[in-house]
This record gives structure tokens, C-alpha cells and sequence, in this order.
């Protein structure tokens, strides 16, 4: 009997990801396997070399995905923002994984950055969640996707939860791992979040929302909208430039080149403006005073502070008693003749609450019977 997709979850934001049950638009990269879907099952089955993905037809970029699984055998996961690379013949995928691991060692819900990074958040001090998944029986998979934020359920447990900002949006995809792999997804259903509110700070233009705590204007190198922000030169004091408004969770995202050992980003300053408070990212480092642009980003959850240069992780802090809101500043070295910073491009995306109405927290697991069935204790274990 066909499962009814709709009686998954009562938030009306969910819907299938495969609305016409069917693969119709999806397709394979990397290693021969088949894909089937049977009755709202999807299989994949395959014995090649290669790993094997069914690949979506769009991008995604924040959602969250909920469904049900079994593997049969091998290894397998689920791949979300995921790129196609059409290197050869076949392609390859590479992205974010969230592993179905049968072994010993039961990863299950992990990330792992398949064909770049390897693992990224796996499940060593986690045992809880080593234990939620139940090899050969149906397990049901959450996966959050927010900004730059992942979090991932295994039968109501929580598994991963880590900061990235390598993909901001990509595919999703159904892995069949190279060797005997026979693995079995129903229910699968999405809930697309809306996209985040983007502040402009500066971007070549006019500065947008945040003023110079010195008292000196931060001046302009060269002629807008293609113009630089650099820092004063002043002896008097730090060149300090303050947000307008307090922000909770969010990402901020500096291009530019410093050369300014002393300059820092500092998030959720205290309500009285003192630049003493709040969580400091050294901006000015060595490896950024080499006269090239970089990318800088803090990402800013709850108590959590994430710092990523060009994409890599270099700092991580959890501040107890951190405000769930504050003012940003980006501060130059006491003695500014040190060097400068110079902004090309500045933003700040905002996100709503993790626990976001609209969709809201992963359920405890619920029994769907297929049609026409009575209710069982637990999901039946039937090939498809």
C-alpha cells in the first residue's frame, strides 16, 4: 500500500520532496546504481567501484528535511548543498553528507564533506546518538539546514550540530556507497525556510547603519559604488566603528585586506557600549596582513561564536552569560598608524530562532501505517 506523506507531520510548511512519487527530473552522478521508487519507497542498489548519487533538480539552501530510512547493507547517506562537478564523463558529487553508518562504530547523523574536507562533525563524544540508530530497521533522519548552521535527529536524538560556511545552498541527493550497498528512504519530506534578511554595512558606497565611535569618519579610497573603507588615522584613540542595532543570531560577513596586527570584529557588545565586553575576533592576524582580500565571517548562535577566514574554521568560543542580543564593532589597534583595514564589502544576514514557528522542533517519533492498515508499535520492516 502507498504510505500517505501527508499525515507525516501536522506543520503545513512540510511537504514531499518527491510530490509525484516518482525520481521524474532527479538523476545519477558518479558510479552505476539503480534507483527505484515503489509505493512512495525510494531504493537505491548498487555494486560499483564508485559512489552513486541520485541527484534533486534544484538547489536548496535552508530547509529542513525529514524522513525515514533502512539500510540493508553497505554504507549510504544523504547529501544536502551538495555541488555537481562534471569532471568526467559521469560527474561526482561533493558536499555535505549526513552518513547512515551500519558498523561498530555507528556514526549515524554525522556530516561528513564528501569528495573535499572528509568529517566535519562526527559522533565521537556523542554516545547517545550512537545509540539512537537501529541497524537493518527504519530510522527516521531530521536534518536542519539554517545559514551556516547544521543540526541533525536520529530517532528523536540529537546527532550533529556544527557551523559551516563552505555552501550556502546546493543539492540534495541520495548516496549508494561504492562496494554492495542496498539502502530503502520513504516519507520524505521538505520545509523550505524563508530566505535570511541581509543589513548592508558597506559595499563600495555609502556606510549603512553603523557609525564611527572615534568621532572620525571612516573615509572613502576611491570613487563609490567601487570605493574602499579604511580606517582613520588617529593616535588619539582606537578607530572604532559601532553597529546601530543589537543583533541575535546571525552571520557577519567582512571582505577586505587588513594590515592592522591590532584590529579586531567584536559581537553582542554590552548594553552600555563598553568595548571591554562582548566576544573578540582578532582580524589583524599574521596570516591576513599579506596584503590579499580574505573573506572574514563570525557566526553568532546563542552563547556559540564561530569565526571562519576564506572559509576555514579558525575559532571557536562559548561565552556563559553572553546577552542573546548586542551591537557589532570593528576596532583598529590603539595606535592606528599600525597599519589600516580596508573594507570592500560588508553584510550581516539574519536569521529568525532556531525554534522558528513556522516549522518548529523535530517531533518525537510518530507511527504512519501505510493505508488501510491498523496502527503498529513501530514502522514495519518490509522490503519495498
Amino acid at each position: 500500500m502507498p504510505l500517505d506523506d501527508t499525515e507525516r507531520l501536522p506543520q503545513p510548511a512540510l511537504k514531499p520532496l518527491f510530490p509525484a512519487r516518482s525520481t521524474e527530473g532527479w538523476h545519477i552522478v558518479g558510479g552505476v546504481a539503480e534507483f527505484a521508487m515503489r509505493d512512495g519507497v525510494l531504493t537505491g542498489h548498487g555494486t560499483d567501484s564508485r559512489n552513486a548519487f541520485l541527484v534533486s533538480p534544484g538547489n536548496y539552501e535552508d530547509f529542513v528535511l525529514d524522513l525515514e530510512l533502512r539500510i540493508d547493507e553497505g554504507n549510504s547517506g544523504i547529501q544536502v548543498r551538495s555541488q555537481v562537478r562534471e569532471n568526467d564523463g559521469s560527474g561526482s558529487l561533493v558536499g555535505y553528507q549526513v552518513e547512515i553508518d551500519p558498523t561498530p562504530r555507528a556514526w549515524s547523523g554525522g556530516i561528513y564533506d564528501e569528495g573535499r574536507r572528509g568529517w566535519l562533525f562526527d559522533l565521537k563524544e556523542n554516545e547517545a546518538a550512537r545509540q539512537a540508530f537501529k541497524a537493518g530497521e527504519w530510522n527516521r533522519f531530521v536534518i536542519e539546514c539554517r545559514g551556516p548552521w547544521f543540526r541533525t535527529w536520529v530517532n528523536g536524538v540529537p546527532a550533529a550540530d556544527g557551523v559551516d560556511i563552505l555552501d550556502a545552498d546546493g543539492r540534495i541527493a541520495f548516496q549508494v556507497h561504492s562496494g554492495r550497498t542496498t539502502v530503502h528512504w520513504r516519507r520524505v519530506m521538505i520545509a523550505e525556510l524563508p530566505p535570511p534578511k541581509s543589513v548592508r554595512i558597506f559595499d563600495g558606497g555609502a556606510l549603512q547603519g553603523w557609525s564611527a565611535r572615534s568621532g572620525l569618519p571612516w573615509p572613502l579610497d576611491g570613487i563609490p559604488p567601487h570605493a574602499r573603507l579604511v580606517t582613520p588615522q588617529t593616535e588619539a584613540e582606537p578607530a572604532v566603528l559601532v553597529s546601530d542595532d543589537a543583533y541575535g543570531d546571525c552571520l557577519a560577513i567582512l571582505e577586505g585586506r587588513c594590515d592592522d596586527p591590532g584590529a579586531a570584529f567584536i559581537v553582542r557588545l554590552p548594553e552600555d557600549g563598553s568595548l571591554d565586553g562582548g566576544v573578540r575576533s582578532k582580524i589583524g592576524v599574521e596570516r591576513l596582513r599579506d596584503g590579499k582580500d580574505h573573506v572574514v565571517a563570525v557566526a553568532i548562535k546563542g552563547a556559540r561564536v564561530n569565526t571562519f577566514v576564506d572559509a576555514t574554521s579558525v575559532g571557536y568560543r562559548v561565552e556563559a552569560g553572553l546577552p542573546t542580543q548586542g551591537r557589532m564593532a570593528i576596532m583598529g589597534s590603539p595606535d592606528q598608524k599600525q597599519g589600516t583595514i580596508s573594507i570592500d564589502r560588508a553584510r550581516v544576514m539574519l536569521y529568525p530562532p532556531m525554534d522558528d514557528p513556522r516549522v518548529g522542533p523535530p517531533m518525537p517519533e510518530r507511527v504512519v501505517p501505510p493505508l488501510g492498515t491498523q496502527p503498529a508499535s513501530a514502522p514495519p520492516n518490509t522490503a519495498p
